[in-house]
């Protein structure tokens, strides 16, 4: 997870690798710390984030509804982007939890459960749910240091999961590979790959993703293209890649090239930012 730097708040990210055995769970750990004053910015699409805040307060913007942060709580996957707040001095600690991890330690659909804040109960069974909530104060008190809670935070972890099934974790895996493979996966491709048929697959890519296929494929090649185009020495055929991800062929040869990457940077960075 990263978030750009907005105005005059100053942060920054100190990121721990996951340990071993929680590897094909977990995208990382994290600290982050932000200063005195309020930094505003957004925050882009991501996994699912399990979360201890140990001193600040933070808002984030789910369309009509504004939820406030608490010592513990969870971030449900988010499928399209959303502005956030946090009045520092700040201190963060995260588990980013990857899609086998959110679907193995929650047991929630992400086409049910998305762009929320869930409290610790919704996503752990007690006493691990207590656990988290005790952290942040323990911290605070200096009962634990840095180290200790990120150790504690995967602890909990590592006691909740539970198994999925080896198919489930096909869906998963293939999806991901699926939607890393071109800017413009084929969906048959996909149907192809997974053991189900085509609607019991759309019914688990939402289930574990939060979309259907079309909606996701369409969001991660913006995603992609994004930051591609962020690059200062991006590969010609990349670039003409992905501009005929996003326009027909005849419309992408018009023109001042430059132009055009502008314009493709521009529409991929709002399909990124909002899904729209």
């Amino acid at each position: 997870m990263a978030v750009v730097p907005s105005g005059e708040a100053s942060h920054s990210f100190e990121f721990v690798a996951a340990p071993p055995d929680l590897a094909p769970y977990l995208n990382s750990l994290y600290i982050w710390r932000t200063s005195d004053g309020q930094l505003d910015d957004v925050l882009p699409a991501y996994s699912g984030q399990m979360v201890v805040f140990g001193r600040g307060v933070g808002r984030m913007q789910f369309d009509d509804v504004v939820s406030d942060t608490s010592d513990a709580f969870f971030v449900a996957p988010l499928c399209q982007a959303r502005n956030f707040s946090v009045s520092g001095p700040g201190v963060v600690f995260g588990v980013s939890l990857n899609f086998r991890g959110w679907a193995a330690l929650s047991g929630l659909s992400v086409h049910d459960y998305h762009d929320a804040f869930l409290q610790p109960e919704t996503v752990l069974k007690d006493p691990l749910a207590e656990r988290h909530t005790t952290l942040a104060p323990r911290w605070r008190a200096g009962e634990i240091d840095d180290g200790e809670l990120l150790d504690a935070m995967c602890d909990i972890v590592r006691q909740g999961l539970s198994s999925l099934p080896d198919q489930h974790l096909t869906v998963i895996d293939r999806t991901l590979e699926w939607l890393s493979s071109s800017f413009k996966p084929e969906l048959d491709v996909l149907y192809d790959q997974l053991p189900y048929s085509k609607r019991q697959a759309q019914r688990l890519v939402a289930q574990f993703f939060g979309q259907s296929p079309v909606r996701l494929v369409r969001r991660y090649r913006a995603v992609r293209a994004a930051t591609l185009l962020s690059m200062p020495q991006l590969p010609d055929e990349i670039e003409a890649e992905i501009r005929e991800a996003f326009y027909d062929q005849a419309h992408s040869d018009q023109g001042n090239p430059l132009l055009h990457r502008a314009h493709t940077q521009a529409v991929a960075a709002q399909f990124g930012l909002h899904d729209q």
